[in-house]
């Protein structure tokens, strides 16, 4: 093309402007041809991508394969055109090596993100996240296209360049440290199953507590519950200690375990009297009732609820304290809840005495997971407790204050 574009001019253009001029018509020719063609072979693609699946489709083309792909008929024609060029001819090989290098790195790329899309649509990439390895692989085609690309330009073999370059190692390590570190941590975070998209994580170090929403290679990024984004490390994730919540989630069920405060100066041995008390205070509501009687009925089966004469003729309890009844009684009182787990461990305990008293800790599973519906029951449970510790002849601790002066 140039030496017919030359031919043509030589006749008409005076002086030595000719070769200049076809020179820039050449170029000026090959830039439209390249913009036509690639049009014409982005249409034809697209009939192409159309064949495959709508999320392979829409990964490609959102990642601009197909475009970048097109781009590839530009060092081709550039090649062909120099051919035919005499001069510059360094020039041409060395711009048409970089741009071909160029292009080929950033469809590679393309690609990459492409399938990391496409793996990401699969349910298996919440069990097995695998993005901190794409941009891992992106990394490395941008590292060794940029080393091919400074070869081209230094006319030297890229393997001794390689080779040259061990004394940049330190620094490398210095810049990528993040993203080496995420790497790591990406492999055994993956490879052990700790962390997937959707678990429920809590970092107490950090005061972090939310879902997380997305794994790369730096960073994870969790949403609170107050909707606000957190981004941490990913290898904080492995330094660090954290509660991965997956297994209550699988379970379908959420831990209940708080305690409460008993008065230590209420607690006393059980005698007929307050036995009888405890039942009358629980007698207007059945269910309640119910759930004492099968607290009683428990600790008489089993030995702790005996009473004898003694030469003076009084009734004694054999070691059978208000709040060993109350634990049993709160115990048979889950028992009756339709929202605790019964497959699950459930007990009440003490706790150890303080100078606020004796806590009573409440362990059991409430069968929901949503934090909404599992506080309302946690909530409800509480409720109840403190209304009915009164009626064992127990009192809560509470700090004084001048108002329980005033009811004293």
């Amino acid at each position: 093309m140039y030496t017919l574009i030359l031919t043509l001019l030589e006749s008409t253009t005076p002086g030595n402007l000719a070769p200049h001029i076809a020179y820039a018509v050449c170029i000026a020719l090959t830039l439209a041809t390249f913009a036509i063609l690639r049009k014409i072979t982005r249409h034809i693609l697209e009939k192409f991508h159309t064949k495959l699946t709508p999320d392979r489709a829409q990964a490609l083309v959102k990642n601009k394969f197909f475009a970048r792909l097109a781009n590839l008929l530009l060092p081709i024609l550039l090649s062909i055109i120099a051919a035919d060029i005499s001069q510059h001819q360094l020039f041409w090989s060395k711009t048409i090596a970089s741009l071909l290098i160029i292009i080929v790195v950033l469809v590679i790329d393309a690609l990459i993100r492409s399938i990391g899309d496409i793996y990401s649509s699969y349910e298996v990439s919440k069990t097995v996240p695998l993005r901190g390895i794409f941009q891992v692989l992106e990394i490395v085609v941008f590292i060794l296209g940029g080393i091919v690309l400074i070869s081209v330009f230094v006319d030297r073999n890229p393997a001794a360049l390689l080779g040259g370059m061990g004394a940049m190692t330190a620094i490398m390590v210095i810049i990528f440290k993040d993203a080496i570190l995420g790497f790591i941590a990406g492999i055994q975070l993956t490879a052990n199953d700790m962390i997937r998209v959707g678990d429920t994580i809590e970092m107490p170090q950090r005061q972090v507590l939310g879902t997380v929403t997305d794994l790369s290679l730096i960073t994870v990024k969790i949403e609170a519950h107050d909707k606000t984004i957190v981004s941490i490390p990913a290898y904080t994730l492995i330094s660090e200690p954290f509660i991965n919540r997956r297994g209550m989630i699988e379970a379908g069920a959420r831990r209940i375990m708080r305690s409460f405060l008993i008065d230590a100066n209420t607690v006393r041995i059980c005698d007929d009297e307050l036995l009888a008390q405890i039942k009358e205070g629980l007698l207007h509501n059945p269910s309640l009732r119910g759930a004492c009687d099968e607290a009683i009925q428990k600790m008489k089966a089993s030995g702790l609820l005996r009473f004898a004469r003694n030469d003076g003729g009084e009734t004694a309890p054999d070691s059978v304290t208000n709040i060993g009844i109350l634990r049993e009684y709160i115990t048979a009182y889950l028992k009756t809840r339709d929202d605790i787990n019964q497959d699950l461990p459930l007990m009440v305990r003490q706790l150890q005495p303080a100078d606020t008293g004796i806590p009573l800790e409440v362990y059991a599973f409430a069968t929901v997971t949503d934090l909404v519906e599992y506080e309302r029951i946690q909530a409800d449970i509480f409720d109840h407790l403190y209304a009915i510790v009164p009626q064992f002849g127990l009192r809560l601790y509470q700090r004084a204050t001048n108002y329980n002066h005033l009811l004293s």
